[in-house]
């Protein structure tokens, strides 16, 4: 369990897998990230799909170094998902990703206080240096809370973070070429 100021992660479970995709692909904070009419080029996957993307230990302890998701949590209510992932990225790195599973919980700060908690574990029990997010370019919303937890964008290219093997895979972010903007942050602005 990691403990912030509003809301506290509690490690994710196989249990949880189909109502983190549900959060993700089949609510209303949808419309934020996926499918017509905002991303008509970006489809809302099976959870099959979700699956194969949201492997087994991202809801285990099996794999820590190659990602983990967690509930956040305000007041013990489920209030959305946050993950990171590192398989495909340069050592000492991380990607992170995150969403609240309703409306009613944006623009709270959950998201922001979430994302600087799991940076300051990240930081402190593994080692991690920099941190990246690569949201929609039309997810204002989304670049707002990243910035307000000290992300700015970058103009690194894919080649600065991505490992060889996995640029030609991740290069683009999940948006496309152009879609996706590159928002970093360092280890050593936590304790700002």
């Amino acid at each position: 369990m990691i403990n912030g100021n509003k809301v506290t992660l509690i490690p994710a479970t196989l249990d949880d897998r189909r109502n983190v995709y549900e959060w993700c692909f089949h609510s209303e904070v949808t419309k934020w990230h996926a499918g017509p009419p905002h991303f008509p080029n970006v489809d809302i996957p099976t959870y099959e799909e979700f699956c194969e993307d949201y492997m087994d230990y991202f809801f285990t302890d099996e794999e820590p170094e190659k990602g983990r998701g967690f509930i956040i949590t305000h007041d013990d209510e489920p209030v959305g998902f946050i993950s990171y992932t590192a398989y495909h990225l340069k050592p000492r790195k991380s990607e992170l990703d995150i969403w609240m599973n309703r409306e009613a919980f944006c623009g709270k700060g959950f998201g922001t206080d979430a994302i600087t908690s799991l940076m300051k574990f990240m930081g402190s029990t593994m080692g991690i240096r920099e941190f990246i997010m690569r949201p929609s370019v039309k997810n204002s919303r989304a670049i707002s809370s990243y910035n307000k937890a000290g992300f700015e964008e970058s103009d690194a290219v894919p080649e600065d973070y991505l490992l060889a093997e996995y640029v030609q895979v991740y290069g683009d972010g999940d948006y496309g070429e152009g879609e996706s903007v590159l928002l970093v942050r360092q280890e050593g602005e936590l304790a700002q």
